[in-house]
């Protein structure tokens, strides 16, 4: 059947209408007509697959990567990151009028681009499978279990995308065997990360020992300086990281330099994924922080952008609820002799309703699920001035928004492109307090 696309999914699918139901269809475009079939229908929406374009938008272009539309990972790469960006913007709307009704459009800024659309992405996990006499790394197709194999992901960083093929050269080299979970042994995922053309890697498989041999061709390996093996035999973990992290070659940490500062990473410790469009955005947000005041990080990781905070604030205090990230934060803050810097590892509802101190700006940064109830019920109560609200999903982003609205009033909205070729959007938005704006 013919369908007429009309716009853009969250998940950078295309949606059209047949009899008044969405039906979502990957890799297409706004203003295209295409022919697809149906292969999923639910009570609210079909899901399609594309067959063929018969009216193709003059916005769509040929995809870069040739794997493009099989591993799902850039849905977007299809137009050009222009289109890119007003695709999302149309999305971040989209969500506000859905869970806020009318909204003043003059109060969004135009997104900021990503200054390296390529090679921009610092970490990977990436499955390992064994596929004709050999491991390779690939990707789940998104929303599946189907395996993709990926010889070379062109939105990886360079240096990381070397050290993994180098890797699988080493690990086929010794005949190691992928995951195999009725005898939950074998290779099973292969995650990078890479700043400053320094590689840190973790090794996850089921129950082994990986040779000492193994081991050492693998750290003469150009750029690899921190090497950690994980054992995880739960065939349906969401975390593909075991229980245990150890550290098997090299340094336990991978150090870097971001924004002045020193930073000292471990594995399962999250940094932004673009690091130079992360110091954009971090500045931004640095930049919203009046001077000496005292400032809540809520959800505040390794404390990249609580120390940048401190460099111009009176105090600052991050909350984090795994204890792992705020001993890294407090490690950072050491190092940089931040000492206007504190943190405590617990949930940040909790310890935001039991705040006895007055703090004058809120910073949060949430999962894609947003905030909880309760987060959302401490913020209210609590009302401090201005909120500064960094989001990664526009639609609980929104639906956050539309309950802040009784106490605060939006003063911008600021979008930047962390994950160009992804329909992904980190957005951020200012907010006051209406008494005190």
């Amino acid at each position: 059947m013919k369908i007429k696309i009309e716009k853009t999914g969250i998940n950078g699918e295309g949606i059209g209408y047949l009899n008044n139901k969405p039906i979502f269809i990957p890799s297409t475009l706004p203003g295209e007509t295409v022919e697809v079939e149906i292969t999923e229908k639910r009570d609210r929406f079909s899901n399609g697959e594309l067959l063929r374009i018969v009216e193709a938008s003059p916005k769509r272009i040929d995809a870069q990567c040739v794997d493009q539309g099989r591993c799902g990972g850039c849905a977007l790469m299809i137009t050009d990151e222009a289109n890119q960006r007003h695709l999302k913007l149309e999305n971040l709307k989209q969500s506000l009028l859905k869970y806020m009704g009318r909204f003043d459009f003059r109060l969004i800024k135009p997104i900021i681009a990503n200054p390296q659309p390529f090679a921009y992405r610092n970490q990977a996990k990436m499955p390992i499978m064994h596929q004709k006499g050999k491991l390779v790394a690939g990707f789940y197709k998104a929303g599946t279990n189907h395996f993709v194999p990926i010889k070379s992901c062109i939105v990886h960083d360079e240096k990381l995308e070397q050290v993994k093929k180098a890797i699988l050269d080493v690990m086929n080299r010794y005949d190691l065997d992928s995951f195999e979970p009725p005898m939950k042994q074998g290779i099973r995922t292969l995650i990078c990360r890479s700043l400053e053309d320094k590689v840190q890697v973790t090794i996850v498989t089921g129950k082994m020992t990986l040779s000492r041999e193994f081991i050492q061709d693998c750290m003469q390996i150009d750029g690899l300086v921190s090497l950690y093996h994980s054992v995880n035999t739960d065939r349906h973990a969401m975390d593909p990281f075991g229980k245990a992290v150890r550290l098997i070659a090299g340094e336990p940490t991978l150090d870097f330099t971001f924004e002045g500062l020193r930073f000292a990473l471990n594995p399962k410790a999250f940094f932004q994924l673009n690091t130079a469009q992360a110091s954009q955005l971090f500045n931004y947000v640095k930049s919203l922080i009046p001077e000496n005041k005292r400032v809540i990080d809520a959800y505040c990781g390794v404390g990249a952008l609580s120390l940048m905070m401190g460099q111009k604030s009176k105090e600052v205090f991050g909350i984090e609820f795994s204890a792992e990230a705020i001993k890294s934060a407090e490690i950072n803050a050491t190092m940089n002799e931040m000492k206007n810097c504190h943190f405590k590892a617990g949930d940040a509802a909790v310890e935001l309703a039991q705040l006895k101190k007055a703090f004058d700006v809120l910073v949060i940064d949430p999962p894609r699920s947003g905030l909880s109830d309760a987060m959302l019920e401490a913020m209210l109560k609590h009302q401090i001035p201005e909120i500064i609200y960094v989001s990664c999903n526009p639609s609980t982003l929104a639906k956050n928004l539309a309950t802040l609205k009784q106490k605060y009033r939006i003063i911008s909205i600021q979008g930047f492109d962390l994950f160009t070729h992804t329909p992904l959007l980190e957005t951020v938005v200012q907010l006051k307090l209406i008494q005190s704006a």
